[in-house]
């Protein structure tokens, strides 16, 4: 038997809250609330040189088991519709996303040090393609020496530069 919120209208939206924060998720407009259901952040980037925009989604409630969340009418700003572009996208994200967290196999580490390994192992490989005279700029070089040389120490003792 279908229930009265199985009635409510569902879609597709951007919601920017008043902190700031803009939310991405399917919204259900309540009498008390907007009730989004896997709330997401999307974060996008141009990808150089291929000139193309990648969407990434990243959840809004991370720690939560809670699929939805309940937003005070007072705190949001604006709400509009979702661009239909990004909908597919959103669509596998929440659902990989909500896949993880009914599962209970979300991928964490708390090893700093494979962290720090990887971190090393990665500026390695970047510098082992480097040059010294990439890494050396003498124009640089003789800016800041000109500059430390005619450098004048302060006058006014009390004065902090």
């Amino acid at each position: 038997m279908a229930t009265p919120n199985d009635l409510l209208k569902q879609q597709y939206e951007v919601v920017k809250l008043k902190t700031g924060s803009e939310i991405v998720g399917m919204v259900r407009e309540t009498p008390e609330a907007l009730l989004v259901t896997l709330p997401m952040i999307c974060h996008l980037s141009v990808q150089q040189p291929i000139n193309q925009t990648l969407a990434t989604f990243y959840p809004y409630a991370p720690l939560s088991e809670d699929p939805i969340i309940k937003i005070p009418f007072d705190q949001v700003l604006h709400r509009s519709n979702m661009n239909s572009q990004f909908i597919p996208f959103y669509d596998e994200a929440s659902a990989k996303w909500l896949k993880m967290v009914e599962d209970k196999n979300i991928p964490l580490t708390n090893d700093i040090h494979a962290s720090k390994d990887y971190m090393r192992k990665a500026v390695d490989q970047i510098l082992k393609n480097v040059r010294d005279e990439d890494l050396y700029d003498e124009f640089y070089e003789e800016a800041l020496e000109d500059e430390f040389e005619n450098a004048v120490p302060p006058t006014d003792k009390k004065k902090i530069h």
